[in-house]
Formats: structure tokens, C-alpha cells, sequence
């Protein structure tokens, strides 16, 4: 079974052993006795993992020994998720880490792309109360790569890595080794040379995309850890991307293909946002008024489809329908014409909404699903007034929506509860105090 840490560290130019004995509460460990680690990188032919500042790796010797899959967070923080060495196949990379790579492997197999061996001296660095803040380290590395060529470099480079301290701990640090370096992890300072060069976007509306679909790769890796928001923070960048290309007249196909994966991904967030929402409210009530098995029936009508549409997310995911869409998206590109005059469009088409919905013809739906579109399309835009003010509108309509919804759910369980002999008198108030969000929302000024 996996297991995970975060790990905060930072990365600095080699200097002479003295001075890292002199850090400020630096103690040497085992009177400095050198660890011989061995590691053995795995990736594509193509480096997919590496593309993304992703690292995997077979590591024997120290206390950590087997298989390590490091995930970028932010900064200088990285998710670390070890995994110990399978009886049948030591040299095969674990199922459970090979799962979690999916959304950048796209199921294209991993093979040995480097060797690092590192002879390395470890040092303790206490607070004031004696407790270990940081660990230090020093490495001698020599590096060859594997499969394309057999390059070989060798460098030195030290590393400071959190333990109970926080980050005046490198402040500390840096007031003796000076600034950190850029370095970038060891088998990405090996084989730098064999990553291509992240190149400018030509307009300020395809940076716009290009970090949508950014966000969507790190929202694949953490919704295959399961973490939390990870599946409304990918369908938010779906739909943010797809209302770009609707707005500026993209790719009609990879339109369909985003509305697809915001389908799947939009069943299991709302069941669960619904269920948590209703949850509460019961909660807010006074026991008297809560009469019947409410909370316990409301489980029964949720969990099984939460889990279904849960099961859903997964099998999509791990489709080639996805990855082919992943595979598009690495190379979209808009052709912008007349930008100005498309998103002046995209906003009429919130006034005519507006003015369908007063005539019957269309819904308040209707006008917040325009109204998102001409947010995420004034975002890429850099029209931060416009993107604002219906940013306001989209969230007081999607309360009334989420109402709407709402309130059939309550009346299909009041219904299923009186016809199972049970009090359904919960479920009508609740109804109504919904009914009163929805008239509520409409109330409020845009």
C-alpha cells in the first residue's frame, strides 16, 4: 500500500563543508557518515512525465528505500507518494503509482530513461528546543541517461528539506548559503537537453487557454488521489476553456468533447454538493421539526449515486475518449479574428437571454449559462469589469438553479417517503425554505 508525505525543500550551490557546519543550528548526523542512494527514473519515450515536472523513480539505500512518485504542488512544495518494491517484479513500476500517471502517460508504457547515483552526507538542522526544523544534505551526483543516448554529467548541489520547521528555516539557511539555485530535480537537470522549451503564447487569450489546460493536468493527478474539490476545479477549467472557444469561434469538435467531459464530471460534483447542502440545512433545524428517518433516508437516496457517478469519473478518465481529448488539447490553437467584435457578441447574447426568459422563451438557466460564457470569455481577455459583473450575475442565478434542482429532489423523496409510511413533513419544509432561496436570488442586485 502507498503512502504520502509532503515534501518542502530547496536546492543551493555547492560550497565547502565548513561552511554547512556553520548554518545556524546545523548537527551533524552519525559523525557525517555518507549514504550511497541508487535510483533508477522511469518515464515514456517521450518524457510525458518530465514534461511535467513529474519524477518517478526505483531508489535503494538510506531508510526510504522503493519506489517514489513525486507530484509538483506549488513552490517549493511537492507531494511524495512511496510505494515499497513488488515480490514478482521488482523493476516494474507499481500499479497503484502507474494509475495515478494516467492523465499524462495516456497509457503509453514507462521504461528506465535514467541512472543516478548519489553519495550523499546528511546533517540535522534543530530549532531552539532541540527538535529537528530541517534536514540538510549534501550530494555528490553522477547521472547518465538511458535509452536515446547515454549521457553522463556529474554535479554537486545541497538540499534543505522541512521537517518540523517552517519556512524561516530557509531564511536562516540563506543567510549562510545565499540564494537558492534554480536547479531543477536530478533527472530534469540530466535530461534538460531532451525537453522541449515551453514557447510564448502569441496573444493574451491562448496564455488564457494554455493555463486552463494546464490546470486541467494538475486537476487529472489529484482527482486520481481522490482530493478534495479536485473534480469541480477540473470542470471548471473544462468549461472556461469551452467558453473560449465558443466565444471566439474555436474548434466546434473539441467543444463537444469538453461539453462530454463536463457532463461526466458535472453528475458526481453535483450529487455531491446537493446531498452536503441538504445535510446542512436538516442540521439548521430544530430537532422537533426533523421528523422521521430524514438524515438516514437522504443517505440512502444519495450514496449509491454519488459512488456510480464517482465510478463514472474513473472509467472516463481512464478512456481513450479522454486521452485523446488530453491529446488535442496539448495542441490547441485559436485563429483570432477580430477579437473585440466576438466578445461584443458573446455579452448581446446575455441581454437577448435576459430578454427570451422575460418573453418565454427561455430560461433563467439559460441566461446563466450565457452569462458564464461572457465571464470566462472577458477573463481572456483581460476584461476584468465586465468578467466581474457576470461573475455576480452567474453566481446569484446558479443559486437559483441550484435551488430549482434542489426542490424536485426534495419532492421524488417526500413522495417515495410517504409512500414507504414515513413522515414527509421534513421534506416540505425544506422545500420551501428552497423555494424562499430561489425568490431571494432573484431579489438581489447585480
Amino acid at each position: 500500500m502507498a503512502t504520502r508525505t509532503k515534501e518542502t525543500e530547496r536546492k543551493y550551490e555547492p560550497v565547502d563543508e565548513g561552511l554547512l557546519a556553520g548554518v545556524p543550528g546545523a548537527a551533524v548526523v552519525g559523525s557525517g557518515e555518507e549514504l550511497l542512494l541508487d535510483a533508477v527514473y522511469h518515464d515514456t519515450a517521450d518524457l510525458r512525465l518530465a514534461r511535467s515536472g513529474v519524477t518517478l523513480r526505483r531508489r535503494s539505500g538510506g531508510a526510504d528505500a522503493g519506489w517514489h512518485l513525486k507530484l509538483p504542488i506549488k513552490g517549493d512544495a511537492r507531494d511524495e507518494i512511496r510505494a515499497k518494491d513488488t515480490k514478482k517484479d521488482a523493476k516494474r513500476v507499481p500499479k497503484e503509482l502507474a494509475d495515478l500517471v494516467l492523465g499524462l502517460t495516456r497509457g503509453e508504457p514507462m521504461a528506465p530513461v535514467a541512472h543516478i547515483r548519489t553519495r550523499r552526507k546528511r546533517w540535522e538542522l534543530l530549532d531552539k528546543d532541540g527538535r529537528v526544523a530541517a534536514e540538510l544534505v549534501e550530494d555528490d551526483v553522477e547521472a547518465q541517461a538511458l535509452g536515446v543516448n547515454d549521457q553522463t554529467k556529474a554535479w554537486r548541489e545541497v538540499e534543505v528539506e522541512l521537517v518540523a520547521g517552517g519556512r524561516e528555516v530557509f531564511e536562516a539557511v540563506e543567510r549562510t548559503l545565499g540564494r537558492p539555485s534554480k536547479s531543477p530535480a536530478k533527472v530534469l537537470r540530466l535530461l534538460e537537453d531532451r525537453l522541449p522549451k515551453r514557447s510564448k503564447a502569441p496573444d493574451r487569450i491562448t496564455g488564457y487557454v494554455r493555463e486552463q489546460v494546464e490546470e486541467m493536468r494538475r486537476q487529472d493527478l489529484r482527482i486520481r488521489q481522490d482530493a478534495e474539490d479536485a473534480v469541480h476545479q477540473m470542470r471548471v477549467a473544462g468549461r472556461r476553456i469551452r467558453s473560449v472557444l465558443q466565444a471566439y469561434k474555436g474548434s466546434r469538435a473539441l467543444r463537444e468533447e469538453l461539453r462530454w467531459l463536463g457532463t461526466v464530471l458535472g453528475e458526481a460534483r453535483d450529487l455531491e454538493v446537493l446531498h452536503g447542502h441538504l445535510r446542512e440545512q436538516i442540521d439548521g433545524l430544530p430537532d422537533e421539526l426533523v421528523l422521521g428517518n430524514v438524515r438516514q433516508r437522504l443517505t440512502e437516496t444519495f450514496v449509491p449515486r454519488e459512488q456510480e457517478a464517482r465510478a463514472k469519473v474513473t472509467e472516463a478518465l481512464r478512456g481513450k475518449r479522454y486521452f485523446a481529448l488530453l491529446n488535442r488539447l496539448d495542441n490547441v490553437k485559436l485563429r483570432l479574428h477580430d477579437p473585440k467584435k466576438r466578445l461584443r457578441k458573446t455579452k448581446k447574447r446575455v441581454v437577448k437571454a435576459w430578454r427570451d426568459e422575460a418573453n418565454n422563451r427561455g430560461t433563467l438557466h439559460d441566461v446563466r449559462k450565457a452569462a458564464k460564457r461572457a465571464r470566462y470569455a472577458a477573463e481572456a481577455a483581460g476584461k476584468e469589469k465586465l468578467a466581474r459583473r457576470m461573475k455576480k450575475l452567474t453566481k446569484r442565478l446558479g443559486a437559483h438553479q441550484d435551488s430549482v434542482v434542489a426542490r424536485q429532489e426534495l419532492r421524488a423523496i417526500g413522495i417515495q417517503s410517504h409512500l414507504d409510511g414515513d413522515n414527509a413533513y421534513t421534506y416540505g419544509l425544506l422545500h420551501g425554505c428552497e423555494l424562499g432561496r430561489a425568490e431571494k436570488a432573484l431579489r438581489r442586485k447585480v
